[in-house]
């Protein structure tokens, strides 16, 4: 046999030496351990226990009324505030012929004509009158005012009571015994009053339990 061909086989020969020995580096024992995980996001659910508060006709300066809505925590996570926003709709003006002016308001005019009183659990929030309540539109108005504490925890309940006060105005048309209030006879609206919820802010959790 030639020197190249002894040289060749030498050569294999120490290279699968070397396979064999790189192949032997393993281990026999082993272990394989596995958790099961949760998580669910807790429900945010504030209920009413009314879908109309008030719809009456037929009123006269110097009518009053009060309604309480009750307001509950139907979810699983505690409530931090509780917001009022308002809407108005449906208001036209009437003309009435008999007077001077012929009757023309507006609708800030007519709502001007009602005090709307807002109480939580017989603790009064103040008085406004309807045409502010426009404003809960794009600035909601906070009714909770709890501070750090939550405002509803899961199950609670709180009573809203609305009172509404046609304002009684002797004021008269110059020159005349005519009420200028006479211009709101026949006009109306329509207050859409929604209540929304916040959640808690967030905070580290431990495991359910512990």
């Amino acid at each position: 046999m030639s020197i190249k061909k002894k040289m060749g086989i030498g050569i294999l020969t120490g290279t699968l030496g070397l396979s064999l020995i790189g192949g032997g580096t393993w281990a026999a024992f082993n272990d394989v351990e596995n958790t099961t995980n949760t998580f669910e996001a807790g429900t945010l659910d504030l209920t009413t226990d009314k879908s109309v508060l008030f719809e009456l006709s037929n009123l006269k300066p110097g009518d009053y009324f009060t309604k309480t809505l009750k307001l509950g925590n139907n979810g699983s996570l505690a409530i931090d505030d509780i917001f009022l926003k308002s809407t108005v709709s449906g208001w036209e003006d009437v003309k009435h012929s008999h007077l001077s002016d012929n009757g023309e308001n507006n609708q800030v005019d007519f709502l001007k004509q009602f005090k709307v009183t807002i109480k939580r659990d017989n603790v009064s929030l103040g008085t406004v009158t309807a045409d502010q309540l426009m404003s809960y539109t794009t600035n909601p108005r906070e009714i909770t005012g709890s501070g750090t504490n939550p405002a509803l925890l899961s199950g609670e309940d709180m009573d809203i009571e609305i009172k509404v006060e046609f304002v009684n105005d002797p004021a008269t048309y110059p020159n005349s015994r005519l009420h200028t209030q006479n211009k709101y006879q026949g006009e109306g609206a329509e207050i859409s009053l929604k209540f929304e919820a916040t959640q808690m802010p967030g905070e580290e959790r431990n495991n359910d339990g512990e």
